[in-house]
């Protein structure tokens, strides 16, 4: 299958590309900058260069592609490779996948996977959110609510074969906001928020990519998925487990703001509580996270760095 995938070179995208490769796929990915375009040369995939915004270009770059995934988020605010910080857009996230959506339809691409965010799920406490749970987005995730609402009716009008993911809290080992949460933990200068009781689920970037590669070639038409792993935490537990496996000193209790160490991650989404269950996920697609859970995910990624020596 040859894929095209935008957002390539973000956080998901750089676990997606050698995904989809090591599977026998080839990938064409959208080029926004010039060291994008080197990324993607390094990681053999072919390079597309261009914005998203011109569906001229986009139906041309599709010739040959059998399926489309849509991760790009953000428009560039620099001339990097890596994607991670580029802010939000919604003329990225809905725009582009409208502009994709026509594309596909000139060039006769019908698969398109969209993978989402949690975050339109809005708070609900201690109650398991299925794929079922009515959505309560917010102001930073109602585009992609919109996005979604996009996909599907394009699904129903039989123009598409589109596939939502809603993916977890993704973490990584090259991601900006563990790299800040872990350092600030081992410092002891992030506290828990709050009392701490909200539900995180979690994902590693592979678990996502894996997720990705899997709705991509079982394409269920109209069909939504949550992705994550096989127990949503606490965010009190989460903190003090990483603290200590970090060699971090006990953590406090405080309402007080974790942006300094988190990057780009859509801060809102923290005072979220989403219980979410992969179970539909597991079931229809064959999903089984090489990291059940947080605890392997992130002593992984904690050993890691303590072989190479990172700080």
């Amino acid at each position: 299958m040859r894929v095209f995938v935008t957002g390539a070179t973000g956080l998901v995208g750089r676990a997606l590309v050698p995904e989809l490769i090591r599977h026998g796929h080839d990938v064409v990915g959208l080029a926004r900058t010039i060291a994008s375009r080197s990324m993607l040369h390094a990681m053999r995939a072919v390079a597309c260069s261009g914005q998203g915004a011109d569906v001229e270009l986009l139906s041309d770059a599709l010739s040959g592609v059998h399926a489309i995934v849509h991760l790009a988020t953000g428009i560039p605010a620099n001339e990097a490779a890596v994607e991670d910080e580029w802010p939000r857009k919604r003329e990225v996230i809905v725009g582009m996948l409208a502009n994709l959506l026509e594309a596909s339809e000139r060039s006769g691409v019908r698969t398109v996977i969209f993978p989402g965010f949690y975050g339109v799920y809005g708070d609900h406490g201690d109650e398991w959110v299925t794929e079922e749970t009515p959505l309560a987005p917010d102001k930073a995730s109602r585009p992609f609510a919109e996005a979604e609402e996009l996909l599907l009716r394009s699904t129903e009008a039989r123009r598409s074969i589109g596939v939502i993911l809603r993916l977890g809290m993704v973490y990584a080992a090259d991601a900006l906001h563990t790299r800040g949460l872990l350092y600030g933990l081992r410092r002891g200068q992030i506290a828990i928020r709050g009392d701490g009781r909200m539900y995180w689920p979690q994902l590693h970037v592979e678990d996502a990519a894996q997720a990705i590669r899997l709705a991509l070639e079982r394409s269920p038409a109209g069909e939504i998925f949550n992705i994550c792993d096989n127990e949503p935490v606490r965010q009190s537990e989460l903190y003090r487990h990483l603290a200590a496996w970090a060699g971090g000193p006990p953590l406090p209790s405080d309402t007080g703001p974790l942006s300094p160490y988190l990057g780009s991650l859509n801060l809102s989404s923290l005072s979220l509580s989403v219980r979410m269950s992969n179970r539909k996920a597991k079931a229809k697609l064959g999903f089984k996270p090489r990291y059940p859970t947080y605890r392997e995910g992130y002593r992984a990624i904690i050993e890691e760095w303590k072989r190479e020596g990172t700080d």
